[in-house]
């Protein structure tokens, strides 16, 4: 007898009753649904809210979707419920790191708490998995290294530390010798040519390692109902740079000069009127820390997440449209926009996750494949991982220990002591599900680095017409007038992604020997994004996946480019590809 069906259908039942939900359910939704994370920029912080919904049910809800998932997977015989026994501490340890990547394990007997009657209901797992695997998780990505990047260097040609005008003026031709694959597309990689992609992945999980220990990360999360105690530390650790005769020396207050927040607030905290903040003045100030922004993000609430329209990820401004003094918005697309709060600027990117159950049932394919040595179908015995953790693992995969340890008899559902490559695959696909309802903000400090910020539809490429915006965006950074744009005058950079959750244990999360993808995959820049836009002849044109046609991409005669390169920039673009086409048909002529 196979408990597969039963598996699946329990969770998709559930599922569908929690997306019915109580009367009372919308009540809740706005303070479910609501996120507040601070930005520790370099000379104040930004407050950022966020309130996520997949459809319309706060994300949440759709995090006990995933909680069901897990449970119904755990639940072996399929009777909808989890006995202590089925909860086993090996099994569900493994769960939780292959979903986060770390080592972390659950105690024994803190599932059944309450009522204690040797079963683990769907709240009691939920409690239990909230701190480790929960709905909402803050993270530091990777960590600038220098105040300035490699693009701010190749463009200081006389290296004194600024960039001029007849600097900036030359950047078409100083970019253009750094095209080392002659795409007319300027990668990250290009910029520094003698670091490996091993190098680079090993420089990266540095950066990840520094980000795990660093005293004061760039984000975090602000909890209502949780003590704001640590919060004000990290921000005294952070501005205090000491005063009056001491300078230099913390003095544990933060005076205006370090603390650059709106002045009006600052006075409201400054219960004492002394013209700084203490630890609890900063307390009070989080109590009621006014917003820099508010956004809505709407997730697509289906498991393809693809397509147009609801499918998409989508930001927007909520609130009565105005902003606070010195904040900018731009929306670079559905899912994507660019926040500039004073000299700080917050690039959000928000990803739905299409490619989470791909790329696990992937991996899970290659990892099947790798492990079964007879090649007769499915693994057994010594093709199987030890079921205790604690036990020497038999399976390795590129040397490393294998992401089914512990998981066998979860995936077994027949107990055949077998695991076929189908049992495998339902098992991906019940688990990357379960990680679509949970949301990870990732911020990744970049300081003051030019390439970012730049790189406006963030593939990491700087394509042509990127490169002629540089000019006008770098020179409009000279706050100063002096024709010399500083390292000081950059904005300071934080990119951030805020993402359905993934099987981190299967694709490079560090911790527990789970890795089972080599650097070289986890470097592997993304592949450029399918035009839509423009006449076929456009896009078969566009070799480079840019949204543009320069001189070298056009197969015609140059008097046809000029005719179509309507604003004589030296790039077609799809507005003008379709407006020439038509042209061309009313007067019987084509590119």
């Amino acid at each position: 007898m196979t408990f597969a069906t039963p598996c699946v259908a329990l969770a998709l039942a559930l599922t569908v009753t929690a997306a019915a939900g109580p009367p009372e359910e919308a009540a809740k939704t706005e303070g479910e649904a609501e996120r507040n994370v601070v930005f520790l920029g370099e000379e104040r912080p930004v407050f950022l809210r966020l309130r996520v919904m997949a459809g319309d049910r706060p994300f949440d809800a759709a995090w006990l979707d995933s909680i069901r998932t897990i449970h119904a997977c755990l639940d072996l015989d399929g009777d909808g419920k989890l006995t202590e026994k089925e909860a086993d501490r090996g099994a569900l340890a493994a769960l939780v790191r292959l979903a986060t990547g770390g080592a972390t394990t659950l105690l024994r007997g803190e599932l059944d708490v309450h009522p204690k009657d040797g079963v683990v209901s769907i709240d009691e797992l939920a409690e239990a998995l909230r701190p480790v695997i929960g709905p909402f998780r803050v993270q530091v990505g990777r960590l600038a290294i220098n105040r300035t990047d490699a693009l701010f260097d190749h463009l200081d040609r006389d290296k004194d530390g600024a960039l001029t005008r007849t600097e900036l003026a030359a950047i078409a031709g100083s970019l253009r010798r750094l095209d080392l694959d002659d795409n007319e597309m300027i990668s990250a990689t290009e910029l520094e040519p003698f670091n490996s992609p091993t190098a680079m992945a090993v420089a990266g999980n540095a950066a990840d390692r520094q980000a795990r220990l660093i005293a004061v990360p760039p984000v975090v999360e602000l909890v209502a109902g949780v003590s704001s105690l640590r919060l004000a530390r990290l921000l005294l650790k952070k501005y205090d740079k000491g005063r009056g005769d001491v300078p230099g020396r913390p003095d544990g207050k933060l005076s205006p000069e370090e603390f650059a927040i709106d002045p009006d607030a600052f006075a409201s905290a400054d219960a004492n009127h002394d013209g700084a903040l203490s630890t609890e003045e900063l307390r009070k100030f989080l109590a009621q820390a006014p917003v820099d922004l508010d956004l809505e993000i709407n997730l697509s609430p289906d498991a393809s997440g693809s397509g147009s329209g609801p499918g998409r990820a989508t930001t927007r401004i909520r609130g009565d449209g105005g902003l606070a003094k010195g904040t900018e918005v731009r929306q670079l697309a559905d899912g994507d926009v660019e926040i500039a709060v004073g000299r700080i600027r917050l690039d959000i990117h928000v990803d739905q996750g299409d490619a989470v159950a791909e790329n696990a049932r992937r991996i899970y394919q290659r990892l099947f494949k790798a492990a079964d040595a007879n090649k007769d179908g499915y693994l057994e015995g010594k093709e199987l991982p030890a079921e205790n953790n604690d036990a020497p693992v038999q399976v390795q995969v590129q040397g490393q220990v294998s992401p089914l340890a512990g998981l066998v008899k979860v995936i077994d559902r027949d107990g055949d002591g077998k695991l076929y490559e189908k049992e495998l695959m339902e098992f991906a696909d019940r688990q990357s599900e379960a990680a679509r309802g949970r949301l990870v903000l990732t911020a990744s400090d970049q300081g003051r680095a030019i390439f970012g910020i730049l790189d406006l539809d963030r593939d990491r490429r700087l394509s042509a017409r990127e490169v002629m915006r540089t000019v006008d965006r770098i020179t409009s950074w000279d706050g100063d007038s002096d024709g010399r744009v500083t390292a000081d005058e950059i904005p300071y950079h934080f990119q951030v992604n805020i993402a359905r959750g993934e099987l981190t244990g299967l694709i490079g999360g560090g911790g527990a020997g789970n890795n089972v993808v080599a650097p070289q995959a986890m470097m592997a820049a993304p592949k450029p994004a399918a035009l839509t836009a423009g006449p076929d002849w456009f896009r078969q044109m566009d070799r480079n996946h840019d949204g543009d046609i320069s001189r070298r991409e056009f197969l015609g005669p140059r008097t046809e480019f000029d005719r179509l390169d309507r604003d004589k920039d030296g790039l077609i673009d799809a507005e003008e590809a379709e407006a020439g086409a038509g042209a061309a048909s009313r007067g019987n002529a084509g590119p």
